[in-house]
């Protein structure tokens, strides 16, 4: 059996990160992790082929060399999954769907072949039994979720590693919050699942051996939902660090409360923790209350935040508008906070009710539903599918001013040295002098951003500053920079819909 293992292409949204990523020598920000899983799932004597449509096209040459298509793809890639099963039926191909975008519309493609609904663990071994006896269903069904034991490392061999900007890792799945927004409990449940410790290090092991030298992330829901196994899988990895030289920078995203416990802070440091999504989602404590987000309400967000930093991590934070308890000023309260706080990538989205979260049920009964989401939460009006009570659009203006603000050029530059000025280098040894790939990176981002993009003196004007006061983190700088060259884009073109 021949199968082509096919990762739809993602828009250019917030965190594609594509006008930044032109600068280096990669061609996406990271390799589709759950498909590579299941391409592991999959028998050794198939032959297997990966087609990463943000790295390259799917060519007629790829179709007509295999025998069956797998499909992993999120609700951002909703316009490429229709392509891309077009393309495969229009073969002959049968087409096996999976991934949080199918999980959540099963019976929205009537032409894919088989439908795998929820984690595939469980399923891969009667769906491949099935598919060889050529007697595979329409629709195969997790009953349960699985425990992450018996999960086979990534297929790393399918991909070239030079591609990406970042490789990813998941040592958990599920989180113990239940925002009422959210849909990772319904997709993963609330008790966390966890790989054990030997298989994380046995996977750090492969791209240490494939040659990836640079950036991990752990994508779970929430890397510390139980923090005595993140604490142990943390002290692992240190020891492992040490040993071969401190090959990989990691970030990962975890709740606020990571802030109230040092020794894992301490513990993130030593391993070489850069960076931390959060979602803090809003600054007001009626607005917490109400999408159940409680673990936040107690906390002082700027302390929460500089505790972080302290720790030698940058936070990007994560911000949503159009809650019913949001003030008017929630808009210019926000903004003061993120400048405020030093969070230069803060993503800014509108509230939107994913199908089965309990926002969903509670807004459906109120009949304030307008359909479902496009999945792109940030910079974006398409994933806004509810009736606020603000109105629309006081809430949709609002965010644009928001966006208009924060990814100002100078405005983003302030919040970066607001971050320098209160970051502490973590303890793992630093990564020395650029390479010959980095060297050529800054090398184009001065170019691009000091000389020819019409904001250069704003550009010239941060460097300064932080040749006088931050030496040390100068490459970091240009890098940091690079992505507000992305975010201005991606801003910029927001904002001018519907003018």
């Amino acid at each position: 059996m021949k199968a082509l293992l096919i990762s739809p292409r993602c828009p250019d949204t917030f965190w594609s990160l594509r006008h930044a990523i032109q600068f280096s020598q990669a061609k996406a920000l990271f390799p589709p992790l759950g498909l590579l899983t299941v391409a592991s799932m999959l028998p050794r004597e198939w032959s297997k082929k990966v087609v990463d449509l943000n790295v390259e096209p799917l060519t007629d040459a790829h179709l007509g060399w295999a025998d069956i298509a797998f499909i992993s793809a999120m609700s951002i890639h909703w316009d490429s999954v229709d392509e891309v099963i077009q393309r495969c039926k229009a073969r002959g191909l049968k087409v096996v769907a999976g991934g949080p975008h199918f999980s959540r519309w099963p019976d929205g493609y009537k032409n894919v072949d088989h439908t795998v609904i929820g984690e595939a663990e469980e399923i891969m071994p009667a769906l491949v039994q099935d598919l060889e006896r050529g007697q595979a269903k329409p629709v195969y069904r997790a009953e349960n979720f699985p425990e992450l034991a018996e999960t086979p490392p990534p297929a790393w061999e399918l991909i070239n590693l030079r591609d990406y900007l970042n490789v990813s890792a998941q040592f958990s799945r599920g989180c113990p919050f239940s925002c009422e927004f959210c849909d990772v409990v319904l997709l993963f449940g609330r008790r966390p699942r966890y790989k054990s410790v030997a298989q994380i290090i046995a996977e750090l092991d492969a791209l240490y051996r494939a040659g990836w030298r640079g950036e991990v992330m752990f994508v779970d829901d929430n890397f510390i939902g139980n923090p005595g196994k993140a604490k142990a899988l943390l002290t692992a990895i240190v020891g492992w660090q040490q040993e071969h030289g401190y090959p990989f920078e990691f970030f990962t995203q975890a709740s606020l409360n990571l802030a109230e416990n040092p020794e894992m802070l301490s513990l993130m440091s030593q391993t070489g923790f850069k960076r931390i999504f959060i979602g803090i989602e809003t600054t007001f404590t009626d607005s917490l209350t109400e999408c159940h987000k409680h673990q936040n309400k107690d906390q002082d967000l700027i302390e929460a935040v500089r505790t972080l930093q302290g720790a030698g991590m940058e936070v990007m934070g994560g911000f949503i508008v159009g809650f019913d308890a949001d003030p008017p000023t929630v808009f210019d309260d926000i903004v003061r906070f993120i400048q405020a706080a030093g969070i230069p990538r803060a993503m800014i989205g509108l509230l939107s009710a994913p199908p089965g979260t309990p926002l969903w049920d509670r807004l459906e009964k109120e009949g304030r539903l307008l359909g479902f989401p496009n999945g792109d939460n940030s910079m974006s009006t398409g994933a806004l599918n509810i009736v606020p009570k603000m109105g629309r659009e006081k809430l949709v203006s609002g965010y644009k001013s928001m966006a208009e603000r924060l990814y100002d050029p100078a405005a983003y530059f302030d919040r970066v040295l607001t971050f320098f000025a209160h970051h502490r280098p973590n303890s793992s040894p630093r990564r020395g002098l650029p390479t010959a790939g980095e060297l050529k990176s800054l090398l184009a981002i001065l170019w691009t951003l000091g000389v020819r993009d019409s904001n250069r003196r704003a550009f010239w004007s941060f460097l300064g500053q932080v040749i006088r006061k931050h030496r040390h983190l100068f490459t970091e700088a240009i890098f940091t920079a690079a992505c507000s060259h992305h975010f201005h884009i991606i801003s910029r073109r927001f904002i001018s819909e519907g003018k």
